[in-house]
């Protein structure tokens, strides 16, 4: 009796034991998928803040503003952005914000709609950008969680070390060249081979880029503010940086053009000092 009384106890602290081995397992489970949630929430909150009509204006060339009417429409994960100047001209755009920061990859269309690829926006960490990838094609808008590494200087080969889509999927696999021209950046996609092409700028610590076959899609860096949006934009390879404002539509009744926040004045700025006004 006693033999098999303690082969019993025994046998009971091993199901104790398996018992807390699976909890220990169930448990990491939840906070891996919990830590998971956590990124991708993150990255994909857009504010509907955001969704509207705007005045906008834009400087490219000292001297010269080119003023349209914009409106901002949720898609999924990120935005449409539309665009009509006075003289009619259209142009189709896509958008995603981090950290504050809207990135509005655009291209000219009779349409209005979107000729480029996608839209970038990294947080900027040493040698590491982390961020979100909005393909112009995704289903329901969804995003692409990326993450790139290499120099700290912003500059040179970056190797593509995570691009997952909304599912947990590899979506590209390889590397980016990037180049410095002026204020902006100059890059590269290969996936193995040469795929796309693109253009970004800087605000804060925050890289965004357009990109798309063959060509640079214009690209516009926007710092939010309540009802004001302050950004620079550029274009292909020009190499120079424009001002951009965007003014909510009805701005509480008010004819004033509100002027930006120190942040955003500040983040624009420091890594844009070739920047042209009107």
């Amino acid at each position: 009796m006693r033999a098999m009384d303690s082969g019993y106890r025994r046998h009971g602290n091993d199901g104790r034991d398996m018992r807390h081995g699976w909890q220990r397992w169930f448990l990491g489970c939840i906070l891996g998928v919990a830590a998971a949630l956590s990124v991708i929430a993150e990255a994909d909150s857009p504010d509907d803040a955001l969704v509207g009509q705007y005045r906008h204006s834009s400087v490219f060339t000292a001297g010269e503003t080119r003023r349209s009417v914009a409106s901002i429409a949720r898609r999924g994960s990120g935005y449409s952005i539309a665009w009509e100047e006075d003289d009619g001209n259209l142009f189709g755009g896509v958008g995603i914000v981090l950290d504050g920061v809207l990135a509005a990859a655009y291209t000219e269309a009779l349409n209005g709609s979107f000729r480029g690829k996608g839209v970038l926006a990294y947080r900027i960490s040493g040698g590491t950008l982390d961020g979100v990838r909005l393909p112009s094609d995704a289903p329901e808008g969804l995003l692409i969680q990326e993450t790139l590494e290499g120099s700290p200087a912003l500059e040179g080969r970056y190797a593509i070390a995570r691009s997952l889509d909304a599912d947990g999927r590899d979506y590209h696999a390889g590397y980016v060249e990037i180049v410095r021209h002026g204020d902006t950046y100059q890059m590269t996609w290969f996936t193995p081979a040469r795929s796309y092409e693109g253009v970004g700028l800087r605000v804060g610590d925050v890289l965004v880029a357009s990109y798309g076959n063959g060509f640079a899609p214009g690209i516009i860096a926007y710092c939010a503010d309540q009802g004001l949006l302050t950004g620079v934009g550029t274009y292909g390879h020009v190499g120079t940086v424009g001002a951009d404002r965007m003014v909510r539509a009805n701005n509480g009744g008010s004819a004033d053009v509100p002027a930006p926040s120190a942040r955003c004045r500040d983040a624009i700025e420091r890594w844009n000092p070739s920047l042209i006004r009107d």
